[in-house]
C-alpha cells in the first residue's frame, strides 16, 4: 500500500468501498494494476469478473507486518501463501484479533464479502521463514533477518534461473539487533548480485540515530520527573516498548499499556525462540482499562479478548493512573490522547514524543491538535527517535558493499538521489507495470 498515492483519494472517514464493490475502487482510480490469477475470487465477483482456477503466483514474500507492505494482502486469493518470518504472522493474527476487522488488517484471514451471513473467516495460506534457510517456491529464496522497528524483519536473496536479485525489505544499521543486517549485507556480498531492490525512505537524510541514543536521553528526562510520564511510540516496536521498559525498572516506576498492547505481548510469547518478551503479568507492567460503552467499566462494555484483561491484578483504571503519577510511565498514541482527561495529569508531567516527525500534510495537522491537546494539559514535551530506516549515507555504503551490476530503488519519494551511487540505476515507474 502506497500511503501517498492511497491518501491522494482517501482518509480516515472516506474510505474504498472495497465491501461492496470488490476492487472497483482501486482499479478504476488506478490505485493498483489489474491482474489476472491473483485476486480473491469474492472479489473478483463483485466486479463482475469470473475467479481463476490455479493463482498466477506461487507465493507471496513479505519482509515484515508494516501496513505499506501488507496491506493490500487482503486482496489476494487466499490460497497463495505468505513466506514470511513467524513473527510476522503472529503481528498478523494479533492485529486482526485485537482490532477492527479492515481492509488493512484481514491479512492472517478474511470475511469473504459481500457480507450477506455469519460465516467464519476464510484462513490465509502461511509458510514460515526462518534466516538463512533456503524455500524453493517457482524461485528459490533465502531469507535474512534484518533490523527494522518491528520484530521479525527480513530481507532475500532471489535466485532465478539466470541471475541473482536481492530485496532489502526495511532495514537499518544502528537498531538494537544491528548485527543481523551487517550479517545479511556480508553474506549476499559474496554472491555476485545482479540486482539489488533497495529501500530508500531516508535517501535524503544523513544522519542515525541508535536506540541507546532514545535510551538515555529519555532516562535523563524521566529521572528529573515527579509526575506523570506519557510515553508515545507505536504498540508494534517491541524494541521502542523495552527501551521504556528498563527506564521505567531505572527509575523505580511501573509502565502502563493499552489492552491491545498486552494481547500482542501474549501473543509474541507463544512465538518459539522469542526472546526478551516480558510476561503480561510481570510485576513492572499494568494494563490501562480505558471506559468503554457505559462508561462504567462494565464487562459488556468490552469485546471478549479484552475481558480476559479486566480481572486481573494489574489492570488499572485512569483514576489509579492519575493517583500514582509518579509511579508509572503510562504508553499513549495520539489515538489514546483523550484519555488525559479522565487521567488529569498533574502541573510538572511530560510527554515523549518517540516516533517519526511528520512527513505529510495530514500529519502536520495531527501534530499541531496533539500539540494543543499537550498544552491544554500542561505537558511538556520531548522528541526522541530511531528511525527504522537507514540513512542515505548508510544506504551508500550498502550499495558499495553489495556492488550489484544494476540498482532498483523503491519505498522513496526521492529515487533521483540514487543515481549519485551507482552506474546503473533503474526507476521503476507505476504505468511501466
Amino acid at each position: 500500500m502506497s500511503f501517498s498515492k492511497y491518501g491522494t483519494f482517501f482518509e480516515e472517514y472516506l474510505k474504498p468501498r472495497y465491501s461492496c464493490t470488490g476492487l472497483k475502487d482501486f482499479l478504476t482510480l488506478k490505485l493498483l494494476p489489474y491482474i489476472d490469477g491473483i485476486y480473491r475470487a469474492d472479489l473478483l465477483r463483485l466486479i463482475g469478473k469470473t475467479p481463476h482456477g490455479k493463482p498466477f503466483a506461487d507465493g507471496i514474500v513479505l519482509s515484515h507486518i508494516h501496513q505499506d507492505h501488507s496491506a493490500y494482502i487482503s486482496l489476494l486469493d487466499e490460497t497463495i501463501p505468505v513466506c514470511c518470518s513467524e513473527i510476522t504472522k503472529c503481528y498478523a493474527k494479533s492485529m486482526l484479533e485485537a482490532g477492527h476487522r479492515s481492509l488493512e488488517t484481514e491479512i492472517y484471514n478474511f470475511k469473504p464479502h459481500p457480507l450477506v451471513d455469519r460465516c467464519p473467516p476464510t484462513p490465509r495460506a502461511f509458510i514460515s521463514l526462518i534466516s538463512g534457510d533456503t524455500l524453493k517456491i517457482g524461485l528459490e529464496i533465502k531469507s535474512f533477518n534484518v533490523d527494522h522497528s518491528v520484530p521479525g524483519a527480513m530481507a532475500f536473496l532471489i535466485h532465478t534461473s539466470d541471475k541473482s536479485i536481492v530485496y532489502t525489505g526495511d532495514l537499518r544499521l544502528l537498531g538494537v539487533h544491528g548485527e543481523l543486517t551487517k550479517k545479511f549485507i556480508d553474506e549476499v556480498a559474496k554472491d555476485h548480485v545482479d540486482i539489488l531492490i533497495c529501500e530508500g525512505t531516508r535517501i535524503d537524510e544523513a544522519e542515525s540515530y541508535s536506540e541507546n541514543y532514545v535510551a538515555e536521553n529519555s532516562n535523563r528526562i524521566v529521572s528529573k520527573c515527579s509526575q506523570l510520564v506519557v510515553a508515545d511510540f507505536s504498540y508494534k516496536d517491541l524494541y521502542r516498548f523495552l527501551t521504556f521498559y528498563k527506564i521505567a525498572e531505572d527509575n523505580d516506576r511501573k509502565i502502563a499499556i493499552t489492552k491491545r498492547h498486552a494481547y500482542l505481548l501474549n501473543e509474541l510469547l507463544k512465538v518459539p525462540g522469542i526472546r526478551d518478551v516480558p510476561r503480561v503479568d510481570d510485576e513492572r507492567i499494568l494494563v490501562y482499562i480505558d471506559r468503554k460503552k457505559t462508561g462504567l467499566y462494565a464487562g459488556s462494555d468490552y469485546a471478549q479478548w479484552e475481558k480476559d484483561f479486566l480481572g486481573k491484578s494489574n489492570a488499572v483504571t485512569a483514576d489509579w493512573i492519575h493517583n500514582n503519577q509518579d509511579k508509572v510511565i503510562i504508553c499513549l498514541t495520539f489515538f489514546d490522547i483523550n484519555e488525559l482527561i479522565d487521567i488529569a495529569p498533574n502541573t510538572g508531567s511530560i510527554y515523549i514524543h518517540s516516533s517519526s516527525e511528520p512527513h505529510n500534510e495530514e500529519q502536520i495537522i495531527d501534530e499541531k491538535r496533539l500539540n494543543c491537546w499537550l498544552d491544554f494539559f500542561k505537558l511538556k514535551r520531548y522528541h526522541f527517535h530511531a528511525s527504522g530506516h537507514a540513512s542515505g549515507t548508510e544506504i551508500q555504503k550498502i550499495i558499495e558493499k553489495i556492488n550489484p551490476k544494476e540498482l532498483i530503488p523503491i519505498h522513496t519519494e526521492k529515487p533521483e538521489l540514487f543515481l549519485n551511487m551507482h552506474g546503473n540505476v533503474k526507476i521503476p515507474r507505476l504505468e511501466d507495470f
